[in-house]
């Protein structure tokens, strides 16, 4: 059945050469579609190692301008951190708070970045090095708060309680260590004046990784905790369990915002955490959706172009169908060779169009986000790694084209076969 097939295509090789054509435009056009598709979809499934969803915050902050300069004329340093503490134990004392924490440098905002130094005999290859990690600092309730969990347990980690203790990520262990048994290990704060390590951090825990961008990949990171003696202005809390966030919002909106829980401060409005984190990321999120846009659209471009063109073929040959009827062919057979034709078709194209493909990567390389390069996110993880992302995008490329065509090919085979044999063969 193959050879008498691959014969009818020959012998309709002029019909089929803009149909060739047309198949290897939309393979390498498609393949472009799909690339970005995949990345942004891989890189929006990696997990986040906290959890924002349910949190509130809100802020120590001044009347007015007047009063803001007049505070740092006339007030002790020291004065306006016991005045912001003061707004936070107000709010850490409302019955409806389960947990609170000062956070200036929260997961899904931008954290501080410095390198550290890694003494040689906690290296792997036993050599000193530096490395570059991102400090979140916070309250002792910062990884309660946050829902941090421990990497090897999957719980929620304890408070910090003592300054030179740390949490370390799982990406950051990696790159410290080489290892994630570190626990108890140190890691040195490097004076970024003099170049020298001042003092160490001792790693207490190994946590998830959490990621600054919707669309990044996790970064290297420390959880640092800071005392209330450097409390920040930014109040970040989750609300016990059963507690009504809307009626609890308009509660503190109207009975505890704007007014002086301190001497100088007053207490900012409540807000979502969520609506922090949405505008964050917004620039990312648009970039990700008009991807999606672009992606949805070639391949609608391509499901129209593939369809109508097979569909004319297929109708164009409804005489064939009747010769086929009138000896004795059955409507299954009919219709298989229709899609096996198509089929035949799209292999042959997209063999002609891959060179293509291989050459547009290696001269543009593959799509990349705007937060992280192909080189990383290919050391990140082997679902970015060239040959496998190649394979994966080629084949979900020819499986999207060859359905397409089977479709195509299928529904008008099968209208023309419910044709009066006498009718098709006079057309």
């Amino acid at each position: 059945m193959i050879t008498k097939i691959i014969k009818q295509l020959w012998n309709e090789r002029r019909g089929n050469a803009w149909l060739f054509v047309e198949l290897i435009i939309v393979s390498v056009f498609l393949w472009q579609a799909i690339d970005p598709l995949y990345t942004y979809t891989c890189i929006s499934q990696i997990p986040n190692g906290c959890k924002y969803e349910g949190l509130l915050t809100a802020s120590a902050t001044f009347p007015n301008e007047s009063a803001l300069r007049n505070a740092y004329n006339n007030t002790s340093y020291q004065a306006l951190r016991n005045d912001i503490l003061q707004i936070y134990n107000g709010i850490a004392a409302l019955p409806q708070i389960e947990t609170i924490v000062d956070a200036p440098l929260a997961p899904m905002h931008s954290a501080m970045g410095k390198e550290y130094n890694i003494e040689a005999q906690y290296t792997l290859d036993g050599k000193e090095k530096r490395v570059q990690l991102w400090r979140y600092a916070g309250g002792s309730n910062y990884s309660e708060v946050f829902h941090i969990t421990d990497y090897f347990t999957g719980k929620v980690m304890s408070p910090l309680t003592n300054p030179s203790d740390i949490y370390i990520s799982y990406t950051g262990a990696m790159e410290a260590f080489g290892t994630t048994d570190c626990i108890d290990k140190r890691i040195g704060n490097i004076d970024w004046t003099t170049q020298n390590t001042t003092f160490h951090y001792t790693i207490k825990g190994v946590y998830n990784d959490t990621r600054e961008s919707l669309y990044g990949l996790p970064i290297a990171s420390i959880i640092a905790y800071y005392p209330k003696s450097d409390i920040s202005t930014e109040f970040v809390f989750r609300l016990k369990e059963g507690t009504d966030r809307d009626e609890f919002i308009k509660y503190f909106n109207e009975n505890i915002a704007g007014k002086k829980l301190g001497n100088i401060h007053i207490c900012s409005e409540v807000a979502q955490y969520e609506a922090t984190v949405a505008y964050n990321v917004e620039t990312e999120r648009n970039n990700h959706y008009f991807q999606l846009f672009l992606s949805f659209f070639a391949l609608f471009c391509a499901f129209l172009g593939i369809t109508s063109t097979f569909w004319i073929r297929s109708s164009a040959r409804r005489g064939d169908i009747g010769i086929m009827r009138s000896v004795g062919a059955s409507r299954s057979r009919i219709i298989g060779q229709f899609v096996t034709e198509g089929l035949l078709l799209v292999t042959m194209a997209f063999a002609v169009a891959l060179p293509l493909i291989v050459h547009l990567v290696a001269s543009n390389d593959f799509a990349q986000p705007l937060t992280a390069t192909n080189e990383e996110l290919a050391a990140y993880s082997n679902m970015f790694a060239p040959l496998p992302r190649f394979a994966v995008i080629t084949a979900a490329t020819y499986f999207i084209i060859a359905a397409t065509a089977v479709i195509a090919a299928v529904i008008p085979a099968a209208k023309a076969c419910n044709t009066d044999i006498s009718d098709a063969l006079r057309e």
